[in-house]
């Protein structure tokens, strides 16, 4: 992965094939950097953050080719978030909660990747993302 701590925000990642979708998990923690500014003495993780934990499950399913119709696996310095549509954070999350995320390809045709992805707490969802495009180049191996 491209991002690395305290800036990556997957603990877990799964994919199921069949299905076309790439899954992960990421627990809140309550020490994260952000938290002293996010607000201080009311930690809220940041709804921005929750889109670029998305898309941080998306670059995984492109690095390692889980993904119907790709060629290759995606070069992962050559991964850049392009724009978002639809985006709805819908739920409050603190520490201790844990995300559930889920991505799946709407379209990917180097050089562009687009998902459609949602992250939940428990039973509720707690973002989601209609669009969610990525540019990037094949892996030359």
């Amino acid at each position: 992965m491209p991002q690395q701590p305290p800036f990556l925000f997957l603990d877990e990642v799964s994919a199921e094939i069949e299905k076309g979708t790439v899954s992960g998990k990421y627990k809140i923690r309550k020490e994260e950097f952000f938290f002293e500014g996010h607000f201080k003495g009311n930690p809220v993780f940041p709804g921005t953050l929750m889109l670029e934990t998305a898309g941080q499950l998306c670059v995984f399913g492109l690095i390692k080719k889980l993904f119907d119709g790709m060629e290759a696996p995606a070069d992962s310095k050559t991964i850049f978030f392009m724009s978002s549509d639809g985006g709805r954070c819908s739920r409050i999350c603190r520490p201790n909660e844990t995300f559930v995320i889920t991505a799946k390809p709407v379209k990917i045709r180097r050089p562009l990747a687009i998902f459609e992805c949602a992250i939940s707490v428990g039973e509720q969802r707690a973002a989601f993302v209609e669009k969610l495009a990525l540019s990037f180049d094949w892996l030359k191996i």
